[in-house]
C-alpha cells in the first residue's frame, strides 16, 4: 500500500473508529471452522489492524504474530492483547511490497483484506497440516456498500481458486447481512 494508505489507517485507528475488542462475528465465524482449528501454536494474523482477531487467538492460547501497515493499529492490538495478560508480536508490513514474516505457522488468518498475489506466500508460511482461515469481501458488496473499493474485492469464486493448492475444508460465499463475503478454511498437506 502507498504511504498515504498508512497515514489513512493510522488516522482511522487514532480516531477510535476501530478497537481491539472482539466483535460478534469472530466467535460465530469460528463455529464454522472449529472442527479444524489447531489447539494453539504459532499463528499469523495478516492485516491485523487493531487486533480483534489477534486478541481472540491469543485468548485461545496461540502465539500470535500480527502484521499490518499501521503502527497505530498494531500498538492498539498489542495493548489489547497485553491487557489480557498475553504477548503479541507485531510487524509493520506493507503487504504490497514487503514479504510476510518468516516462520511456519499452525494457523494463518486473513480477515477483510484481499490481495490475491499474497496467497502463495501465505501457503509457504503454513506448517504442514497448518490451517488458513480467511474472509474477504466480494464484488457484489458494491451493490449495497461503497467500501471497500473494488481494489479490495474478490471476484466470486476467486478466494477458493487462490486456495486450490490447499485442501479446502470449508468454503462459503454469499450475503451475510448487508455484506457480500467469501470464507474459506483450508489445510496444507501433511
Amino acid at each position: 500500500m502507498p504511504a498515504d494508505d498508512r497515514t489513512r489507517w493510522d488516522q482511522r485507528y487514532a480516531s477510535g473508529d476501530y478497537t481491539g475488542s472482539s466483535s460478534g462475528w469472530v466467535p460465530e465465524w469460528v463455529a464454522d471452522m472449529e472442527p479444524w482449528l489447531p489447539q494453539g501454536g504459532p499463528a499469523l494474523d495478516i492485516a491485523a489492524g487493531a487486533g480483534r482477531v489477534s486478541r481472540w487467538l491469543a485468548l485461545r492460547g496461540f502465539d500470535v504474530t500480527a502484521v499490518d501497515i499501521s503502527p497505530v493499529g498494531l500498538a492498539l492490538a498489542r495493548e489489547a492483547v497485553e491487557s489480557d495478560g498475553h504477548v503479541l508480536k507485531t510487524a509493520e508490513v506493507d503487504l504490497d511490497t514487503d514479504p510476510l514474516p518468516p516462520g511456519q505457522f499452525s494457523l494463518v488468518t486473513c480477515f477483510h483484506y484481499w490481495q490475491p498475489d499474497l496467497f502463495p506466500g501465505i501457503q509457504d508460511r503454513l506448517a504442514r497440516g497448518g490451517i488458513l482461515a480467511a474472509e474477504v469481501f466480494t464484488v457484489p458488496n458494491l451493490e449495497r456498500n461503497e467500501r471497500p473499493s473494488r481494489r479490495f474485492l474478490a471476484d466470486l469464486g476467486e478466494l477458493k481458486r487462490v486456495c486450490d493448492p490447499l485442501e479446502i475444508l470449508h468454503y462459503w460465499e454469499g450475503w451475510y447481512g448487508d455484506q457480500s463475503l467469501a470464507r474459506v478454511v483450508a489445510r496444507k498437506a501433511l
